[in-house]
């Protein structure tokens, strides 16, 4: 999957650019399956639950790299079944993710972090 930030590389110093950036992987679906592999909780990862603080910032070689602290919602779903006695409950997760954003092109790679480096 090709991921390319051009606004959240423009909005980079801004107050709001965690919500910028949340926004614009939300929208190229590139927030689903990190959180999905970093779940411990739920069994399904929701996306649009997301709110990202950035942790640590830095460049080089014409990179921009974050590491990100991502909270979420998962569920744990029933099986659909008529009468089905297990919720639809909420459970809190929270995954560090690393962001690679070229400066140039504004490609980016997204990555798992085993911990906030």
């Amino acid at each position: 999957m090709s991921l390319t930030l051009p606004i959240s590389l423009a909005a980079r110093n801004q107050p709001d650019f965690c919500a910028v950036l949340a926004d614009e992987l939300r929208a190229q679906d590139a927030l689903f399956w990190p959180l999905q592999r970093a779940m411990e909780h739920g069994s399904h990862a929701l996306v649009e639950s997301a709110s990202i603080m950035l942790l640590r910032e830095w460049e080089n070689d014409g990179s921009l790299h974050l590491v990100l602290g991502v909270s979420c919602a998962s569920i744990i779903p029933g099986c659909a079944c008529e009468a089905d006695p297990t919720p639809m409950s909420e459970v809190a997760e929270y995954a560090w993710l690393q962001l690679c954003i070229d400066c140039a092109s504004a490609s980016a790679v997204i990555s798992e972090c085993e911990e906030a480096i």
